[in-house]
């Protein structure tokens, strides 16, 4: 096939952080004097990106720039990666990398290594740095356009965290976005439309054909919040705390992370750590159709990775105390509770780990066997970090002075 040759590929994550910080850089990039033909956009899954690219590749097309946002380096796939990326650059072209996440954090030299004259801008968790759009608000130095700003305070929870309601246009659209994992057979045209349309900003009206997705959602999120009044089993902690197993292999409509949150607020910040197993019914949305074929070979034959997540983060800025530094989950992978159930465990984040299951059905003796794992290791761990409650609300002066904010 004939290579044909266009001017710029945006590649980015199929999360929030994904969709609006690629809204951000193709914001960025209709602000730049240059700016002609609309960027190419291809939503996808790091671990993933190996099998969209060799499809583009076959596909002829290629590109004079390149960016990666919110796509974290998947070492199991490095070479295939950098092939296809090579693959895909035209003569001169430029490649940028701008990400968070702890693979490519950890992962950089190599991508440096495989992709010669990769421009890099990857800052993780540990630098205070838990979202994308961040980055390629600073990359782009956009902070005083109000789109770029309303896109990054949608990435941050700013009115959540405020205690305040999300604007209604804005809520819409973080609907349709999460409905992405709940409609994994959308048309990729469609799922690229809404990063075109939030690059204009939650005002834009959302497209009909979307409309179904942002519903869906809704049902989901009132399914969660009467998920929220439930008694949920108790994992051990330390100081009066303790963790929560969330068993949701039966309720596809939940929305695991603000069913964590919700259930954190109302327990005054005294859950340590959520162990959290979601319904086979919820799949990672990816676009083309190799990409498709091998997720739901992976996906669909068995229920989603056990994850542990806790929402002591720490903060940004000044991190010198344990309120601030918050509780690294990364131990977990290191100490890989429930050897005999679970497989090889991933750091996602700091505050995201997670592990497949050894076999593709499990029953609720199984899951609270590793949830019991998972809790002996975290009452361990968090005692030998000195965790108490003080720590787990702690303010003292560098919060009073806004340096951690």
């Amino acid at each position: 096939m004939m290579n044909e040759t266009h001017p710029t590929l945006l590649v980015t994550h199929t999360d929030r952080d994904g969709v609006l910080s690629g809204a951000a850089l193709l914001r960025a990039l209709q602000m730049t004097p240059t700016a002609g033909i609309p960027p190419h956009i291809l939503l996808t899954q790091g671990s993933f990106l190996a099998f969209e690219l060799e499809d583009m590749a076959e596909s002829g097309h290629r590109y004079q720039s390149i960016f990666a946002c919110d796509t974290y380096w998947h070492p199991m796939h490095a070479e295939r990666i950098a092939t296809g990326f090579r693959a895909l650059l035209a003569p001169g072209g430029k490649l940028t990398w701008i990400d968070h996440h702890l693979s490519s954090v950890d992962g950089e030299a190599q991508m440096r290594e495989l992709l010669p004259g990769l421009q890099a801008l990857i800052r993780g968790d540990h630098e205070g740095v838990h979202e994308a759009v961040s980055l390629v608000v600073q990359h782009f130095a956009i902070g005083s356009d109000p789109v770029a700003n309303d896109l990054l305070s949608a990435a941050q929870l700013r009115w959540t965290r405020k205690g305040e309601p999300t604007p209604v246009p804005v809520q819409q659209w973080l609907n349709v976005i999460d409905g992405l994992g709940r409609t994994p057979n959308l048309p990729p045209d469609e799922a690229a439309q809404i990063v075109r349309c939030l690059s204009g900003g939650f005002d834009t009206p959302i497209p009909e054909s979307l409309f179904s997705q942002g519903k869906l959602i809704e049902a989901c999120r009132v399914r969660t919040m009467e998920l929220a009044q439930y008694e949920w089993t108790r994992l051990p902690s330390v100081d009066g705390g303790w963790g929560l197993l969330l068993d949701l292999r039966d309720e596809p409509l939940a929305i695991a992370y603000e069913l964590q949150w919700a259930l954190f607020q109302a327990s005054c910040r005294k859950i340590d750590y959520f162990v959290v197993q979601e319904s086979d019914a919820n799949v990672h949305y990816v676009s083309s159709p190799r990409a498709r074929h091998e997720r739901d070979r992976l996906e669909r034959s068995g229920y989603p990775h056990l994850r542990v997540g806790t929402h002591h983060k720490g903060t940004k800025g000044i991190r010198r105390t344990r309120f601030q530094m918050g509780i690294d989950l990364a131990y977990m992978t290191r100490r890989r509770p429930a050897p005999e159930l679970l497989g090889t465990w991933i750091d996602a984040h700091p505050y995201v780990v997670k592990a497949p299951w050894m076999a593709n059905q499990v029953d609720g003796a199984q899951l609270r066997q590793a949830g019991e794992g998972v809790g002996q290791a975290m009452k361990a761990m968090l005692r030998n970090y000195g965790w108490t409650d003080c720590d787990r609300r702690w303010r003292g002066p560098f919060r009073e002075a806004g340096l951690n904010a």
